[in-house]
């Protein structure tokens, strides 16, 4: 479990992944990584090799979120390997700057890609072992030369002056599981980011049918899914009741 390898001391090699999505914008979806290698391929998907430079992306529960950037070269290749420079400024061109694509961000550890990137054999392979999806949204193109284009993201909880929290303050209830509306909430939506394989039904009982699985939005539901000592995404704030 990657809840379990995070806890040693020699946890594995950490993979990063990203997936622009600019469907919205009338695009389709790019997906991207930033290693020596030719193409990884991650629950199906193939992610192919690009310059890439990312930076702050730790959340906090503060009002104000971090606004991540993001650096991708701007030079690519035809199909005979000879170098095109303003690929990327296509893009913005074809869609405004990409203001409002979605950046999508995949965190796993080698040992769990798709058995395709070791010949066809790797028996720890686990496309449900991963760390929370996170979903960013292009707020701004910052910079652009001819060989990098720089975009500010924003989370979507940040966008048009909304404020993190945006609900009522209350201990014992997560927030997640009733902010369905916007897409980012609700039990396994981008809020909660659980995607594991443990059921549990809303008492807090394990189940083995994944139609029972039910989040009863409780702190000791969201250590059973995610790990009595790992990070929760717990969507509420358990240390409201001790306030006076």
């Amino acid at each position: 479990m990657i809840l379990a390898d995070v806890q040693k001391l020699t946890p594995g090699n950490l993979v990063t992944l990203y997936e622009l999505d600019m469907t919205e914008l009338g695009g389709d979806v790019q997906r991207f990584h930033n290693y020596d290698h030719k193409e990884i391929i991650w629950q199906g998907n193939t992610y192919y090799p690009w310059a890439i430079e990312a930076s702050n992306f730790e959340r906090t529960g503060e009002m104000q979120q971090p606004n991540p950037s993001l650096s991708v070269g701007n030079i690519g290749e035809d199909g005979d390997g000879n170098k095109v420079t303003g690929v990327v400024t296509a893009l913005c061109l074809a869609f405004d700057d990409l203001v409002g694509a979605k950046l999508i961000r995949h965190r796993t550890f080698a040992k769990y890609l798709d058995a395709e990137n070791f010949g066809g054999v790797n028996p720890t392979a686990d496309p449900d072992e991963h760390f929370p999806v996170e979903t960013w949204i292009v707020s701004q193109k910052e910079r652009e030369t001819p060989e990098v284009v720089s975009f500010v993201l924003a989370s979507p909880m940040s966008l048009d002056g909304v404020q993190l929290p945006r609900r009522q303050v209350i201990a014992n209830v997560c927030g997640w599981l009733v902010m369905d509306s916007s897409g980012y909430g609700g039990y396994r939506g981008a809020g909660c980011g659980y995607t594991g394989t443990n059921y549990f039904d809303k008492d807090g009982n394990q189940v083995a049918d994944p139609s029972l699985d039910k989040c009863g939005g409780r702190v000791s539901d969201c250590k059973k899914r995610f790990g009595e000592n790992s990070p929760l995404s717990y969507g509420s704030f358990p240390s409201a009741d001790r306030l006076s």
